[in-house]
């Protein structure tokens, strides 16, 4: 996800710094390449899974996102706010693969998990933003009932490829990809009153789309909003609670839905600094 700034790989900044500021009279177009090689988030990642304790990790993912929106906006003069969200995303993502790892992570407390163990069939919705993977985390640690993840083709993960990972879990999300036929997957799931987590866009900043709340309303499924914030010591702040209206009963219900969510993804969007309209 990128705005105008951010058309560079987020994740290759830091070997575009070392190529600029240590090699500043040189040009070595291949040199340059395997710097990208060598610096890909990935192998950095498991070189800090090596190196540091495990109980850092996520501190370490903070710090190396915060310094990386700063190398962005200073010298790519791009959006720190919005690279240091996204980096700290992509950091989460790639030590998971290294293994589970602590998050300092607290759950307001709403009425509506009171009754999370109740079996009905529930769609869990938000839009795409960062740390929008960190509920499922949660979902997992307070013993949810079992849900789906719907997601795109590339966030999926397993040998068979059905599996969603949640930030430093090693338990792993059943999950079925965006595709021609994820409605009516969608729809099979709560007709056998499961649940299932996806999200109302198709990218940052992108139009909400109302479809998987007609899906839920005509399957009788409840609609269930969640989010994440990181707070200013960067301990993360999960929500879960009801839709304005958790039934979608009508066309007037999923529009109030519709409004509640762009109203709250607006403001996330304008506290990163991208304005209306920003190209990704």
């Amino acid at each position: 996800m990128r705005n105008a700034h951010h058309r560079t790989d987020l994740m290759t900044v830091d070997a575009f710094v070392v190529g600029k500021l240590f090699l500043p009279r040189y040009r070595f177009p291949n040199l340059a390449k395997a710097l990208r090689s060598a610096f890909s988030l990935p192998r950095r990642a498991r070189l800090v899974a090596l190196l540091v304790p495990r109980r850092f990790w996520y501190r370490t993912a903070l710090y190396l996102s915060r310094l990386q929106g700063i190398v962005m906006e200073r010298f790519r003069g791009g959006n720190a706010k919005l690279t240091e969200a996204l980096m700290l995303d992509h950091w989460l993502r790639e030590l998971t693969f290294s293994g589970a790892f602590p998050i300092p992570m607290r759950v307001v407390e709403t009425e509506w998990l009171a009754q999370r163990e109740l079996k009905i069939a529930r769609l869990f919705c938000w839009t795409h933003l960062p740390l929008i993977e960190m509920p499922l985390r949660a979902m997992l640690r307070l013993n949810f009932p079992p849900f789906v993840m719907v997601a795109q083709p590339g966030k999926i993960v397993g040998a068979n490829k059905d599996e969603f990972l949640a930030p430093g879990l090693q338990e792993r999300i059943p999950a079925i990809p965006v595709g021609a036929d994820v409605l009516t997957k969608v729809r099979g799931i709560l007709r056998e009153g499961g649940s299932v987590a996806c999200l109302a866009d198709a990218r940052m900043g992108g139009p909400l789309l109302p479809h998987v709340m007609r899906i839920a309303a005509r399957m009788g499924a409840r609609l269930v909003f969640q989010w994440a914030e990181r707070q200013p010591n960067g301990d993360i702040l999960v929500t879960f609670i009801d839709a304005p209206r958790p039934l979608c009963e009508n066309a007037e219900a999923i529009r109030e839905n519709l409004e509640y969510l762009r109203m709250a993804n607006r403001r996330v969007l304008d506290l990163l600094g991208l304005p209306p309209g920003s190209p990704e």
